[in-house]
């Protein structure tokens, strides 16, 4: 039994049925079209938006838009713009090595590390926690987003508790009637 408590981790995986997982894109041209702005995972799990990716705390539940439009931006860049209703209601450029990385065919956005010190009140945990987005295309050219937390660190000052979990679904492309507006 202490044994078991001085080894505390956990692992967690969710991918889509009959994924295909990601496909190599040669350039960043090949993002670009309209997607659905939310996955609809079929397992009841909670769905995953581009907008609340893109734009962390812009959209709620009742104003997340219905579409992403991506288009090549200037040199390394692309934009993205939020739409619904034939309205753009977010527009942001987003740079190579600067917001992102495209790699093996992938768009990898910058990492997110956290440290915790069990300040908050009920948080007994302290450690590090860090998170990695991956965006990419299936083989059909449909969208993918992969998204990863790992964590380290003690739970009630003395446990020890390390652990991941990562999250695969899919973006549907839209139809470009979803997306005609002017300006995107």
């Amino acid at each position: 039994m202490a044994l078991l408590l001085l080894f505390t981790g956990c692992a967690s995986t969710e991918v889509t049925e009959n994924d295909s997982g990601f496909a190599e894109s040669h350039g960043l041209e090949a993002f670009i079209g309209c997607y659905r702005n939310c996955s609809d995972p079929l397992d009841g799990s909670a769905p995953v938006c581009l907008t609340y990716i893109i734009w962390p705390d812009v959209f709620t539940a009742e104003t997340r838009p219905q579409a992403v439009y991506i288009r090549k931006g200037d040199g390394k860049s692309l934009v993205a713009s939020a739409i619904s209703d034939g309205a753009v209601l977010k527009q942001s450029q987003f740079w190579e090595g600067e917001d992102f990385e495209f790699k093996a065919g992938r768009i990898e956005l910058k990492r997110d590390y956290v440290a915790s010190g069990a300040r908050e009140p009920g948080n007994p945990f302290i450690g590090v926690v860090t998170s990695k987005t991956l965006l990419g295309l299936d083989d059909s050219g449909q969208g993918r987003i992969s998204q990863s937390t790992a964590f380290a660190g003690t739970g009630f000052l003395i446990i020890p508790v390390a652990g991941k979990t990562s999250n695969t679904q899919k973006i549907e492309r839209a139809p470009s009637r979803l997306c005609n507006v002017d300006g995107a």
